[in-house]
């Protein structure tokens, strides 16, 4: 049984460059804010402090996106590698095959 993989190029490429652009976002701009946030004290004591402890957990959460995106980064670019790599061998190997190239 033949089986077959078909890959958009174009929508791979694209693919990996929105991530990239996540990845970018994410670290210009939310991971400073967030930070900048953690720095407030504005409620120092009292009832609210206990309440103000879940925003910063909150916060640490939002920052773990970006080891998301750069974790799904990493494993679409391996992938594209792989593909890259069994495609040449794949063509070495016809290649050869057909003696258009020396063993």
């Amino acid at each position: 049984m033949t089986q077959e993989i078909k890959m958009n190029v174009e929508e791979m490429i694209s693919f990996i460059q929105y991530i990239q652009k996540i990845i970018t976002e994410l670290e210009d701009k939310m991971k400073p804010a967030i930070e900048a946030l953690n720095d407030i004290n504005f409620y120092q004591q009292g009832k609210a402090k206990k309440i103000m402890g879940t925003y910063d957990e909150a916060n640490s959460r939002m920052l773990e996106l970006n080891n998301l995106y750069s974790r799904a980064f990493s494993i679409v670019n391996d992938i594209m590698n792989s593909m890259i790599e069994e495609d040449q061998a794949l063509a070495t190997e016809i290649a050869k095959g057909l003696g258009l190239m020396d063993e």
